[in-house]
């Protein structure tokens, strides 16, 4: 009787992890490993690459970056990166674009003082 019951309280527990919705948006840098499984759960891959620990998560489109037990970076995909970088560089132009017509703006009304100091003497 005590074996059933222990063989259903490991199947629930597993039953239980397993079925949790893993919420890979609260893993943050400073993290632990420990932490990490527990927000997002085991990693598809694991690399060890010497400096730094990967733990790769496929469905996710992330991968966690780890040094000494301590999520260092969290890196997304190259077309999710490649997405970020090109919005980056749409609102940068945005903003030069406009820093640009200011600057214009400027030099034509410096360049109508300079041709007509007389109509700005207000000595006259």
């Amino acid at each position: 009787m005590m074996n059933k019951i222990l063989f259903a309280l490991i199947v629930l527990t597993i039953l239980g992890c397993s079925q949790r919705p893993k919420d890979f948006s609260s893993v943050k840098v400073g993290m632990t490993g420990q932490e990490v499984l527990l927000h997002a759960g085991e990693p598809d891959r694991k690399n060890d690459i010497g400096i730094a620990d990967l733990w790769i998560y496929e469905r996710a489109d992330r991968t966690v970056v780890f040094r000494e037990d301590t999520v260092y970076d969290i890196i997304t995909s190259a077309d999710a990166r490649i997405d970020s970088v090109k919005t980056t560089l749409d609102n940068l132009g945005d903003k030069i674009e406009n820093q640009a017509e200011k600057a214009v703006d400027r030099l034509d009304s410096a360049r109508r003082n300079l041709r007509n100091p007389a109509d700005n003497d207000s000595t006259k």
